[in-house]
């Protein structure tokens, strides 16, 4: 093989550079002529049940292969949408072609009326109701519930309180709960140098989307710079952009928060470690996390700046089920749930794993 000449290769190198870079300053312009945001949640959907702010949707298939149906929802403070970013990056895509029944679910957004709700008025006044709902509108005894960060949390809380959820599988996307091992933007609120007070607008009783935000770029304070520095470094790439703003988008849409809600987090969870301490409740009822004995499948990223995996680890031996797994991901807190990590190892993982607990076909 004749080797390659290093003054030809530079030049290579130099011709390819200059070409990305005009690939780079067309789609800048192309970005910025397009300023609405991206559209989301593309695979198509019914709307089938509300109840006051929160939604209910089923996603179309006519070839459902796989039982129980399938329902995803997250926490409080994000958009739903994540389940659905975009083609090709989209878990909803993914479970209707896999043959699943798929519903997602989402909280809204809150407004005074709100401003009362704790995480028990959330899961008793809302979610079970819409789990209820899935069964009947699928014709399903038990459903399989996909639940990310702050969902995940809630969803344990539910299942360790009452025995009569009719939930036959979780799969939990990078759940906190050992909050010994938390970010380090929480240590204001563990060590009482920020009260809960300070972020809450007592006029409507929430905490506002500026604060939410605020408190996760404590975290990031030039996350902001590292998005541009990284569009930049990748416009050239054929769909970059738009995968870039649709992720982005998602990622500081942030939403208001109950007051009562959030002080319950920080107080029970994030100060006194209620879950790995014991003294957890939801709705007045005490969580006992050993009754929680359907199969699990905890998806853990190795790099998660919100919940670090010693957050997520203790979970596994805190639940009483004999059926439980563990994905690690390589990347983040998002990265566990979009990207090329999520496509390449978390969606198959996910997809066998509730094969392997799921009827087929369907009863």
């Amino acid at each position: 093989m004749t080797p390659i000449d290093p003054v030809v290769d530079i030049a290579r190198g130099l011709v390819r550079e200059v070409e990305r870079t005009q690939l780079r300053a067309r789609r800048g312009i192309e970005l910025i002529a397009r300023r609405p945001p991206p559209q989301v949640g593309n695979t198509p959907k019914d709307e089938v049940w509300s109840l006051g702010k929160a939604k209910l949707w089923r996603y179309r298939n006519d070839d459902v292969r796989h039982g129980p149906p399938v329902l995803l929802f997250l926490g409080l403070v994000g958009d739903s949408a994540i389940f659905d970013l975009f083609p090709g990056n989209s878990w909803a895509e993914k479970l209707v072609a896999e043959g699943f029944d798929v519903f997602l679910f989402d909280w809204g957004r809150p407004e005074a009326a709100e401003g009362d709700h704790d995480l028990g008025t959330y899961m008793d006044g809302y979610f079970v109701h819409a789990v209820d709902a899935v069964r009947r509108i699928a014709g399903a005894d038990e459903v399989s519930v996909g639940a990310y960060c702050m969902g995940s949390l809630m969803l344990t809380l539910l299942l360790g309180s009452r025995s009569n959820v009719p939930v036959r599988n979780a799969v939990l996307f990078t759940p906190p709960c050992d909050y010994d091992h938390a970010p380090g933007f929480l240590d204001g609120f563990k060590d009482g140098r920020l009260q809960t007070g300070h972020v809450v607008d007592e006029m409507t009783g929430l905490v506002p989307e500026d604060a939410v935000r605020g408190m996760f770029r404590l975290l990031q304070p030039t996350s902001d710079i590292v998005q541009y520095v990284t569009l930049w470094e990748n416009l050239w790439r054929d769909g970059y952009a738009d995968a870039h703003r649709a992720i982005n988008h998602w990622a500081w849409d942030h939403r208001s928060m109950a007051a009562p809600s959030f002080v319950e987090m920080v107080d029970s969870y994030i100060r006194e470690n209620r879950l790995v301490n014991g003294g957890a409740e939801l709705a007045g009822r005490p969580v006992n996390l050993r009754s929680i004995t359907i199969p699990l499948l905890m998806i853990i990223a190795e790099k998660d700046e919100f919940v670090p995996p010693a957050n997520s680890e203790p979970l596994a031996e805190l639940v009483g089920s004999d059926d439980v797994e563990i994905l690690r991901i390589p990347g983040g807190h998002a990265g566990a749930l979009m990207g090329s990590a999520a496509r390449k190892k978390t969606m198959p993982g996910v997809v066998d794993w509730l094969r392997r607990h799921s009827d087929s076909p369907p009863r």
